[in-house]
């Protein structure tokens, strides 16, 4: 019966997801093999002259997408929260149609676990198998822009993108069950859920490890990592404004041929100042990963009984 309610927007997120996978597929197939073409997989290192110049092909062949894709599909789940959770419970309510379902044999809380968690399970396995697709898709780019980076590949590699859709379907079903109006609730639901994810990614993930702070003369330091904050400071250790260090440069560092040897190190080292950085390294990706899915997963459990405890104690 579940099955036959749902069955056509269910099919609806496989298409949508078929469809981006199918994007991911052939833009991939296209990437991976001018990567092999432009000998990116057996040159060694982009500091090479060789290596560089195929690089910068390949990086402006395809660095649009790949940084503009992400940005996209991360709002996947909040989309699929709103289309597939909110009407799960509030199209009952909304048309009466509850009063007959209710009276076929099974009580109100099985009716609504088993409409939870079939619906959730499919989801889940939907979600994941996206996940692995855009791995495959990204995974080119990871000895370059790492995994870290939020906007990247983190929100949609590993297990928090499927944790996600999740709480965005309990969620929907959630406030479905408490608006009992379905626009009203997939409006809802979207809301919260940016409303939830987005102040996450912005102040709660730094937090889930200590950050590393170092020095950072150069790139090398922070490569592949997640780049929180970046400052200038002199030999006193207190933080010098983004304008002192340009008064420097305008006043100093005036010819090209400093750029070429290394002249802003030796500049900023003539003034006393030296360059910080606050970053997570990309070794900690599937750390953040596994705190991230169980913080969601938590949040879908809760949201997930309160919708059966609604359902069971207030819904007429």
């Amino acid at each position: 019966m579940t099955w036959r309610q749902h069955r056509f927007v269910m099919l609806g997120v496989v298409v949508l997801l078929a469809a981006l996978g199918t994007l991911l597929v052939v833009n991939g197939i296209a990437m991976h093999n001018d990567y092999h073409r432009l000998g990116l997989d057996t040159c060694g290192s982009t500091q090479s002259r060789q290596c560089n110049v195929a690089f910068e092909i390949f990086n402006h062949r395809y660095v649009g997408i790949v940084q503009f894709l992400p940005r996209v599909l991360l709002f996947i789940p909040a989309l699929l929260g709103a289309f597939v959770g909110a009407p799960l419970v509030a199209r009952e309510l909304e048309t009466g149609t509850f009063r007959f379902a209710w009276t076929q044999g099974t009580n109100r809380v099985r009716w609504v676990v088993a409409k939870l968690v079939l619906l959730a399970g499919g989801l889940a396995v939907l979600g994941l198998a996206f996940s692995m697709l855009f791995t495959w898709w990204f995974h080119l780019w990871i000895p370059y822009m790492g995994r870290m980076q939020s906007g990247q590949a983190y929100e949609l590699e590993g297990t928090v993108f499927t944790a996600r859709i999740l709480f965005g379907f309990a969620l929907g079903a959630f406030l479905g069950a408490l608006i009992r109006r379905t626009v009203p609730a997939m409006a809802a639901t979207l809301a919260l859920w940016v409303g939830v994810v987005l102040p996450s990614v912005l102040y709660l993930r730094p937090l889930i490890q200590t950050p590393v702070i170092a020095r950072d003369s150069t790139d090398a330091v922070t490569r592949n990592g997640w780049t929180i904050e970046s400052w200038f400071q002199d030999q006193s250790g207190k933080r010098i404004s983004g304008q002192t260090i340009d008064n420097v440069l305008r006043s100093e560092f005036t010819t090209p041929q400093q750029a070429k040897t290394g002249g802003l190190d030796q500049l900023l080292a003539k003034h006393g100042y030296t360059a910080w950085v606050k970053y997570q390294p990309d070794g900690r990706f599937w750390h953040f990963q596994i705190v991230e899915t169980a913080a969601y997963v938590a949040l879908t459990l809760l949201l997930g009984s309160a919708t059966v405890w609604w359902v069971r104690r207030r819904t007429t």
